[in-house]
């Protein structure tokens, strides 16, 4: 009761925000109760205290400043237009194509790499193959994959 007003002012000087100075100070006093045995260790309660109270405010901004910056890169569905959502489609398309008229062991390998995430060396054992041969095979798929998106691309910019 002594420390409560003074850890929620001390701590408002960093978060700008009462009721969450008054959630953030019930925090510090949690776990200095979940954490009552290396209270025998303390020398000084109030350093120690205003130690904790100021680390859990830094951890809260951190925190903030996270939520905010993933929160501010989010772009909401309804920025997206319809156009977009018809390049992405008929974008999808072609790359499946692509991956259908690709050579069968390259398809094959190709599949197992993206679709089901298997790892070079599993391809090439499971296919008896080396582990060489399966990059060269992924390295050709992608290198179409990409002269077919940037035929598509060119296509949609020249419009």
């Amino acid at each position: 009761m002594q420390y409560f007003p003074k850890v929620k002012c001390f701590i408002v000087f960093f978060v700008k925000k009462e009721t969450v100075a008054e959630e953030l100070s019930q925090d510090v006093f949690e776990n200095i109760w979940k954490n009552c045995e290396f209270l025998r260790n303390v020398q000084s309660l109030s350093a120690y205290i205003f130690r904790m109270a100021k680390n859990i405010a830094i951890n809260y901004l951190n925190h903030k400043t996270v939520e905010e910056n993933y929160l501010s890169s989010y772009i909401p569905e309804e920025e997206y237009s319809i156009e977009d959502d018809i390049y992405a489609k008929e974008l999808a398309l072609l790359i499946r194509l692509t991956v259908e008229r690709m050579p069968t062991q390259r398809r094959r390998i190709f599949e197992m790499s993206r679709i089901q995430n298997m790892k070079n060396a599993d391809i090439a054992e499971k296919l008896q193959i080396s582990k060489k041969t399966v990059e060269n095979h992924l390295n050709l798929a992608l290198k179409q994959i990409r002269e077919i998106t940037l035929l598509i691309g060119l296509f949609f910019i020249a419009q």
